[in-house]
């Protein structure tokens, strides 16, 4: 499956001072730096949450007018958007203004409010986001907020209006950035992660690949039949320098291949043995950092797997079609928006008409949609009209699909966890039809420790 894999490393935590030193801000926990404390971060670098805030301060203390056009500087000079993403793009110190849609790309979603802790985000991908600076009571009923907030405003400090319950009625959801060096969460994926699903083994059973997070090791676990996996085997090592792993049949040896981008942003097509293993890895692109969420898929109907991700500069969907070879064709839209996407599979042929189809979820509302496949390329027409076939499903992570029970249709398998925690792994199967919440059948579990 594709998801943004994070490389969190382990860092001296930083010592914050006592909150008194922010002239009365009455911050609960972890207390904000003072205000204009000389920054030591780089530029889309590692930085501390005392930085943060001693950055956002900076905007508030010089009254930066809110804009959606014009961009004003951070300590060091740097110019970003003076709206409500460009202030929180500022105060991460990242190399570009991101938008709504695109600042969960660099960061953790937390699984509850009461994880959230100063330099951490609220934020509602369709309207606005702000920066976490503490909460304003001991009760922890309302969150005192560093934002831009609307036209005729100034950068400001919020304490009366984000209450726990304006937060949760309004779409807001807690994020961490990715590159906080102190109060971080574990890992979100401490078992596996990385899942992709599909017949690696060339006996007609899906099976799994998957990379153990805790050492970078690539394991296979071979499909048993009926959903079930056996013991897994070890195919790699050095595999936490990749991401985005999907699968599909891109070098047209009929045996299923494997397709990561490295850190470097490069695209490698992995062939498959046939047996668990892959062979010498091929070059089939460069600039991948740019994109998310692939997905291997036959859309036009041609016998060679197409590439699709999500440009995560616009949030448009493209399609690349493969060459069988291992490379990729001109890439075509078809779609837009997705950026408020992610967990994005293709289970295969989900309603029996023998197209192609893709699956994923929804960031701001954690429901699962269908998007049903046309079998040709036509631009927007490439895929139908979605259907939602699930909610709940922001508890839900590394989606991965397939046929696993062999009954011809495709199936979607999840992992269940809680942040810091190994999950349970669910296989959810296919019923043949795109009838809604009855697309997908009764979950069975067929893991542990995932």
């Amino acid at each position: 499956m594709s998801t943004f894999a994070t490389k969190l490393k382990k860092t001296t935590v930083a010592t914050l001072v006592a909150a008194s030193a922010v002239t009365g801000l009455g911050i609960i926990g972890p207390a904000a730096a003072p205000a204009h404390a000389a920054g030591t971060s780089a530029v889309g670098g590692e930085i501390t949450t005392a930085e943060v805030m001693s950055r956002a301060q900076y905007w508030v203390d010089r009254a930066v007018p809110y804009s959606q056009s014009d961009y004003d500087p951070d300590p060091q000079g740097r110019n970003y958007r003076q709206d409500c993403s460009g202030f929180v793009s500022m105060a991460w110190h990242l190399n570009t203004s991101l938008t709504t849609w695109t600042l969960p790309q660099v960061a953790t979603r937390l699984s509850s409010l009461d994880e959230l802790q100063p330099g951490d985000m609220l934020d509602n991908i369709d309207s606005h986001v702000v920066l976490f600076g503490g909460w304003a009571d001991s009760g922890r009923t309302t969150a005192k907020v560093w934002e831009e907030a609307r036209p005729g405003t100034t950068a400001r400090v919020n304490s009366s209006y984000y209450t726990r319950s304006y937060i949760n009625n309004n779409g807001y959801r807690p994020y961490r950035y990715t590159k906080i060096v102190e109060s971080k969460p574990t890992p979100k994926d401490v078992g596996m992660t990385n899942l992709t699903g599909g017949d690696f083994g060339g006996d007609g059973k899906a099976d799994v690949v998957a990379v153990e997070a805790s050492s970078g090791k690539l394991f296979y676990y071979p499909g048993t039949g009926g959903g079930r996996l056996g013991d897994r085997v070890q195919a790699g090592t050095g595999w936490n320098t990749m991401s985005e792993l999907t699968s599909g049949y891109f070098t047209g040896s009929g045996k299923l291949d494997l397709a990561a981008v490295d850190n470097d942003g490069v695209l490698w097509i992995y062939p498959g043995n046939g047996n668990g293993t892959f062979g010498n890895r091929i070059k089939a692109g460069t600039g991948w950092d740019g994109m998310h969420d692939l997905a291997g898929a036959d859309l036009n109907k041609d016998g060679k797997s197409d590439l699709v991700a999500v440009e995560s500069s616009t949030g448009k969907l493209y399609a690349y079609p493969g060459n069988g070879n291992g490379t990729f064709g001109a890439r075509v839209q078809i779609g837009s928006g997705w950026n408020g996407m992610d967990q994005i599979v293709s289970p295969g042929d989900m309603n029996k008409d023998g197209n192609a189809d893709i699956v994923a979820r929804e960031v701001s509302t954690g429901n699962l949609y269908v998007y049903p496949g046309t079998g040709s390329f036509n631009g927007t027409n490439t895929l139908g009209s979605r259907t939602q076939i699930g909610s709940g499903w922001d508890s839900m992570t590394n989606l991965v699909s397939g046929d696993f029970n062999g009954d011809g249709i495709g199936d979607v398998d999840a992992v269940q966890a809680k942040v810091g925690e190994t999950g349970t792994f669910y296989s959810y199967p296919g019923t043949g039809a795109i009838n809604g919440t009855n697309t997908l059948g009764a979950r069975v579990q067929i893991g542990t420790g995932w």
